[in-house]
């Protein structure tokens, strides 16, 4: 089988989570995967423009998967579908974590803005001035007047999260953790999968000519829907059941392992 293109999560797969920019091995990997032909597409719950050059090495994806699936961007940046948080999904996000004090930012185009608990957000990132410098202060509660959220990232106990569903759960909010207490807050019917959908629909791939990498719960339609999937080692429980290989830790640069066996079954033989 010949693929055309390799989507890669990046928090944990592509670079170990406490770490702030990609291995040397594993972008000279992804160039590589390039050089060969194969399309490389970065799916992330970031945001497009919290994917600096730093991060990445400079390296420039065929194309962007961001927001878990929100938005979708070529590689010069140009935004080619995007789905955005209505007031109602968003006011009661701000209604629940006002209650109870929980750090609570919204995923701009241009920053994450933070309305609820602006010192505690910075608090629970450790002031590290690399996981906070996407953050704006936004407890005038104004930005959604220019435009829409794409989504949301939230910090409370675990615990809470059910009582987020109890009060709001005919909203279809989800909450995926991407480290304990940490969430994702992400839009009905949006997910990495529905963003590649979307990509494949402007490109003309089929879902058996694709592969994926992942490691955490954000990623489990995408890994479920792709030809080949590969689960880093070091990857939720749930990661680990749906892709159809394991692949090594992140820290072990797992990606460029998962790089090699693609490209080693664009040069095998067809079986007839």
């Amino acid at each position: 089988m010949k693929y055309k293109a390799i989507v890669f999560d990046v928090d944990g797969t592509l670079v170990p989570q406490s770490e702030n920019i990609i291995r040397k091995e594993v972008l000279e990997a992804l160039k590589k995967a390039q050089r060969q032909g194969l399309k490389v597409v970065i799916a992330t719950g970031r945001s497009y423009f919290a994917l600096d050059k730093n991060l990445l090495g400079g390296f420039r994806a065929d194309y962007y998967i961001c927001a878990n699936g929100a938005q979708i961007v070529d590689s010069r940046g140009r935004t080619i579908a995007a789905q955005t948080m209505s007031e109602q999904e968003m006011y009661a996000l701000v209604d629940y974590f006002e209650d109870f004090d929980y750090p609570l930012a919204f995923c701009f185009s241009d920053g994450y803005y933070i309305y609820v608990e602006h010192e505690g957000m910075h608090r629970a990132f450790g002031y590290d001035p690399v996981k906070t410098k996407y953050l704006k202060d936004g407890e005038d509660q104004d930005r959604h007047l220019e435009s829409m959220p794409f989504g949301a990232v939230g910090i409370l106990p675990t615990e809470a999260e059910k009582g987020f569903v109890e009060r709001y759960g005919y909203l279809e909010l989800r909450m995926v953790a991407y480290e304990p207490g940490f969430y994702d807050i992400i839009l009905p019917g949006i997910n990495k999968a529905v963003g590649l959908s979307k990509l494949m629909e402007k490109t003309g791939w089929k879902a058996e000519e694709l592969a994926s990498a992942g490691d955490n719960d954000n990623d489990l339609e995408m890994l479920a829907l792709t030809g080949l999937s590969y689960a880093m080692a070091n990857g939720s429980e749930a990661a680990r059941k749906t892709a159809k290989f394991l692949a090594p830790s992140v820290e072990e640069n797992g990606a460029c392992w998962v790089i090699q066996q693609v490209l080693d079954q664009q040069t095998a033989p067809d079986i007839e």
